[in-house]
């Protein structure tokens, strides 16, 4: 399907057909989504918005009813509710498994059938719903606990243990959601901890080597996830906690980039030097690992947009420092609009490139035979004894 839309395009922008010619060539050949498609993409929704709202309702009820319930009531209520949810979710994951064992002993097992078993189950799953609802309860279940006996503890050490307990939840679940929600406690308690005790170490550690910390740790996880999707398929499989963690990270690191620029670029102090060094670093590194080795579209377009972010940084500190220059402003914003068009037509040739590559990839590959398909045998005798699969 992939392959026949690149061809019409091409077809559109060659001039053999026109646009209405495409649309018309378009819904004929697509399979549009069904009655059933439907249902499942409702029921899916219902039941990631039932779970939060589930999880949310417990925390609601007991900020409602603090006053009227007791310490064994509150700490009782919320940890049935925690029970009950990992409870469901075990019964849940060994029925899908079961189910997932069923039909495999029905086919025959494919290079590639253990790892896409494996992706169903630890995806977007009823029990990994459940799961989410869990791990958000545990919070308040931490939550409910500092604010009973007044511990004392600072607000961080409540994300941070929280991230910690949901640890296993979420290497059980394996999930963007899970994933994505341990990674922003993790960010969110660091943030906390560092404005905490600013007052300790704001000799050393000011702002922008608090801010480089949030950009090793956020780059630090996305590569981990990117290199080990590789492995494990499925379990690490968390294209969106790659997508967030790889955007804040950029997005900090071109935020640090141009304070540098306008704050003291030409002082030439060691921190500037080995931050403005480590980002030309990283964008090589990225562009060999994500051109040449993994080849990906998104890490390359963040890469690029950054850098003519931080170089139009950089003409305006150079051309407005000491004089306003008539056609400053033009040149900047030619600059702007040149670089960007130019990055998104190689982006764009790029993208086709690797979509030829993947396809011809595909079609080399040996297709899939499962038990039930017939042997060259049968398929030579199928005209005189008929189709083998609706004999059984």
């Amino acid at each position: 399907m992939s392959q026949i839309k690149s061809q019409v395009c091409g077809w559109v922008e060659q001039g053999h057909i026109t646009q209405e010619q495409a649309n018309t060539l378009y819904r004929q050949v697509t399979v549009l989504p069904d009655a059933s498609s439907w249902r499942g993409l409702i029921a899916n929704l219902l039941l990631w918005f039932g779970a939060l709202s589930f999880a949310s309702g417990v925390i609601f009820f007991f900020a409602y009813n603090w006053q009227s319930l007791g310490h064994f009531a509150k700490f009782g209520l919320i940890e049935v509710a925690i029970l009950l949810a990992i409870a469901a979710f075990a019964w849940l994951y060994y029925r899908a498994n079961s189910l997932s064992t069923a039909s495999h002993s029905l086919r025959h097992s494919h290079s590639n059938y253990s790892n896409q078993s494996n992706d169903s189950r630890f995806g977007a799953t009823t029990a990994n719903g459940v799961l989410l609802a869990a791990s958000v309860l545990v919070g308040g279940l931490l939550a409910l606990v500092g604010q009973t006996y007044q511990t004392g503890a600072d607000p961080w050490q409540l994300f941070a243990l929280w991230a910690l307990v949901i640890l296993p939840f979420a290497w059980v679940a394996g999930f963007d959601g899970l994933w994505l929600l341990l990674v922003g406690l993790i960010n969110l308690s660091i943030g906390i901890f560092l404005d905490s005790f600013s007052h300790l170490w704001g000799a050393f550690l000011d702002e922008q080597g608090q801010l480089l910390i949030f950009i090793c740790l956020n780059l630090a996880i996305y590569y981990a996830f990117v290199f080990l999707d590789r492995n494990v398929v499925g379990r690490w499989h968390a294209p969106i906690l790659e997508y967030a963690c790889s955007l804040f990270a950029m997005g900090c690191f071109t935020w640090l980039i141009t304070w540098l620029i306008f704050d003291d670029f030409f002082k030439g102090d060691g921190f500037s030097t080995g931050v403005i060094s480590g980002y030309l670093a990283h964008l090589v590194l990225g562009f060999v690992i994500f051109r040449y080795r993994l080849p990906r579209i998104y890490p390359l377009a963040l890469g690029g947009f950054s850098l003519i972010a931080v170089g139009a940084a950089l003409l305006v500190r150079l051309m407005f420092e000491d004089n306003d220059p008539i056609g400053g402003f033009l040149f900047i914003g030619l600059y702007i609009i040149l670089a960007s068009t130019g990055l998104s037509i190689w982006l764009k040739e790029l993208s086709r490139k690797l979509k030829s590559l993947s396809q011809s990839m595909s079609e080399l590959e040996p297709e899939p035979m499962s038990e039930l398909e017939p042997d060259p045998a049968a398929r030579a005798t199928q005209g005189k004894v008929g189709d083998i699969h609706e004999q059984q």
